[in-house]
């Protein structure tokens, strides 16, 4: 008989469970539940870009194993809107149908264009002038940028295999924007990590945060601090994320300006990059980048 090795035996482990349920099953389920027009759905709009509330339908890791199919969504999802009693919840089942799009759409494109899959669709920036600095590149990884929504955020990637999508373009931004680093050291990251993480889907939303994808606004720079005031007011995301740090005032939280003492007592790290300033040296080199190709 032939024995395939554990986990274990291949060096692998997993600790905090499954982000998802696995299976056909639990994704007709959750498709179920996500669609009752009294529930998630009705309120998409709203909720999605909040990542303390389960306000997103959770079906990204089925779609990409093949658990549910793309046409069974989108029938639920214009079932849904048939069922729906205001223009109100039908404008939100049709973000959501919009978002599925999105999908839809970076699978075309990766077809029609593979040579993304190694480089950017702008070919201007294949030459980019990337830092490329390795200490920022784990600080980024692990967690502790100093930047308490883009710790949180890789917090959470790294213990369930899952990011709230508001908080992966977040933290695409600020590897890219701030740290100034190759967007596909990012991109690599995901995929290692991600329980949902979809070639197609994962490179197209790394090139649109790197500026180098389609995008008829390609020079865009989260603020790290605005981003976590608009999306996690009361830093309820941050604590969960960063319990080190979850006893400070909601306003340090959402800002990241931790002061020095507070920074020593409980071992959070100082910021590791100026936004203003790294958003100042992004620009110039983007945009001496743009005029030596133009």
């Amino acid at each position: 008989a032939i024995s395939l090795p554990s986990l274990d035996d291949l060096g692998f482990s997993w600790e905090g469970g499954f982000p998802v349920e696995p299976g056909e099953w639990a994704a007709q389920t959750q498709l179920e539940y996500f669609c009752d027009t009294d529930r998630a759905i009705a309120q998409y709009d709203d909720q999605r870009d909040l990542p303390f509330v389960d306000g997103t339908s959770r079906l990204s890791a089925a779609l990409k194993f093949g658990a549910i199919g793309i046409r069974t969504v989108w029938a639920a999802a214009a079932d849904a809107y048939s069922r729906c009693r205001s223009d109100e919840s039908r404008a939100n089942v049709t973000t959501w149908q919009q978002e599925l799009a999105w999908r839809e759409f970076y699978q075309h494109v990766m077809y029609f264009f593979p040579e993304l899959a190694e480089g950017p669709y702008r070919e201007k920036y294949q030459d980019f002038p990337w830092e490329n600095d390795e200490e920022k590149f784990q600080a980024w990884c692990e967690g502790r940028t100093g930047y308490p929504i883009v710790d949180a955020a890789m917090r959470q990637l790294n213990e369930s295999g899952w990011m709230h999508n508001r908080c992966r373009m977040i933290v695409a931004s600020f590897l890219t924007k701030d740290l100034i680093i190759d967007w596909r050291w990012g991109e690599k990251y995901f995929m290692q990590h991600l329980v949902d993480g979809d070639l197609s889907a994962n490179n197209g939303g790394w090139q649109w945060s790197a500026s180098s994808g389609m995008d008829p606004k390609p020079l865009r720079i989260f603020n790290p601090a605005s981003q976590a005031k608009k999306y996690d007011p009361e830093a309820e995301y941050i604590r969960y994320w960063v319990p080190e740090i979850r006893h400070l005032d909601t306003g340090p939280l959402v800002s990241g300006n931790i002061s020095e003492e507070d920074c020593d007592r409980t071992g959070y790290p100082r910021p590791i990059v100026d936004h203003k300033t790294q958003q100042a040296r992004f620009k110039d080199k983007y945009q001496t980048q743009k005029q030596a190709v133009s």
